[in-house]
């Protein structure tokens, strides 16, 4: 997929900004779908299975309806599922282009093998309308596909969130590196509190007749649905503030704050719905739940790409640079313009480096003057750091292409020669 970053053109800053908009829309529609689809595949097997142990017809008629409400119909997976992610892809493309990431490649692999377990998927739900033979291993090969797919998608995601993941640690180091690892059981553990939400919005809000026709079928799917909400809504807090955590320290902002606040806020009134489901059941508290916790969706994933815009703003500096090099030499005006070391500096170092006091590293106006007359080795030392003072730690790869890490060597040694 690293062919895309070749035929993607720089943008504008203001386009840069609207692309990020538009991933936000777009991960929102298909992180929300392919929850509901996992878990429910997930689910509905278990259910299943549960039908031919216990003997309950219960459970067959609960599996019957959680497959069909996740998965709905084929059009719908091709619309809400694979062409969001396609077009992710696409977007990661240009915004990734002038960065080292790794992450088209994990999210490409994830595209082939969510098309791969939507057609299983889907003839798992098709084999539920006779409900004499259910084909519960096309329900297995879907589901292991589809936990793949994710697996790969969380990885390509987070690839583009931590910049200072770009550089690839091999398939292993990626899959199951710490930061995928947490995420993607985040993920997990959300897919089935929407979808114990969903269920109950399904059944008791969209499709009431069901409950009214059945009394004992509707305190069965609402026992469930509620248990299935609550077990899996009360981690979610924890993984929350762990993903928190995890986000490089010079990506942070107020506005990642903001939305993780926002999250926890509408998380606990989806608590507070959650009992008044369970202590005063009326079908109205179904939809206020299922969309609060739809709003908790969406602010995890405004943070999320708040701290990938906060990581891509060397990039995108450096595209809107190339963008206004194209424009000037299409308007025949030449003279490219300069990347500014100062910004890229701010954006990356300040978090470490101070020039006058040790901070986590060493002051530069100690080091930098070794490299006076020497500004090649220090734009290569930026671009792949080494360990050299054992009273330091060493320096994490910033992630800058050769022009960026040139318009910080520059402004180091200026400023360091100014300083003197």
């Amino acid at each position: 997929m690293d062919f895309l970053k070749i035929i993607a053109l720089p943008q504008s800053a203001e386009h840069i900004q609207l692309l990020h908009y538009l991933l936000i829309i777009l991960l929102f529609i298909f992180i929300t779908f392919i929850s509901m689809i996992f878990s429910g595949t997930w689910l509905t097997i278990y259910f299943k299975k549960k039908e031919r142990i216990e003997l309950d017809n219960n459970f067959k008629k609960l599996a019957k309806d959680l497959i069909e409400l996740v998965t709905v119909n084929k059009n719908v997976g091709l619309i809400f599922g694979l062409m969001p992610l396609l077009t992710v892809i696409i977007i990661f493309s240009q915004l990734l282009q002038a960065s080292d990431s790794s992450g088209l490649i994990y999210l490409g692999v994830s595209f082939i093998l969510l098309t791969i377990s939507l057609n299983y998927i889907y003839d798992f739900m098709h084999s539920f309308r006779y409900m004499v033979d259910v084909d519960l291993n096309a329900g297995k090969v879907g589901l292991t596909f589809l936990f793949f797919a994710l697996w790969f998608f969380v990885t390509g995601l987070t690839s583009a969130v931590f910049y200072s993941d770009w550089q690839s640690s091999g398939l292993f180091g990626d899959l199951f590196s710490w930061r995928v690892l947490v995420r993607l059981i985040f993920f997990f553990i959300a897919s089935f509190t929407i979808t114990g939400g969903a269920l109950l919005f399904g059944i008791f809000y969209l499709d009431d007749g069901k409950r009214n026709d059945d009394e004992e079928y509707g305190k069965f799917v609402r026992s469930i649905a509620l248990r299935i909400t609550f077990i899996s809504a009360i981690f979610i807090p924890f993984f929350m503030l762990i993903n928190l955590f995890m986000m490089p320290e010079n990506s942070l902002s107020a506005a990642v704050f903001s939305f993780i606040v926002i999250g926890l806020l509408t998380l606990f009134i989806s608590y507070n719905f959650l009992y008044m489901i369970f202590a005063r059941f009326e079908s109205k508290y179904t939809a206020l739940l299922f969309f609060t916790l739809l709003f908790m969706v969406l602010s995890v994933i405004i943070s999320d790409q708040s701290v990938m815009s906060n990581s891509t703003k060397v990039q995108s500096a450096t595209l809107a640079n190339q963008y206004e090099e194209m424009l000037m030499e299409l308007k025949g005006l030449g003279g490219p313009a300069k990347l500014n070391g100062e910004e890229i500096y701010n954006i990356r170092c300040v978090s470490c480096h101070k020039f006058d006091v040790k901070l986590v590293g060493p002051p530069h106006n100690k080091v930098v003057p070794k490299y006076f007359g020497k500004e090649a080795e220090l734009i290569a030392f930026i671009r792949n750091p080494v360990k050299v003072d054992p009273e330091y730690p060493p320096m994490p790869n910033p992630g800058l292409k050769p022009a960026e890490a040139k318009a910080v060597a520059d402004y180091l040694l200026e400023k360091v020669k100014s300083n003197q």
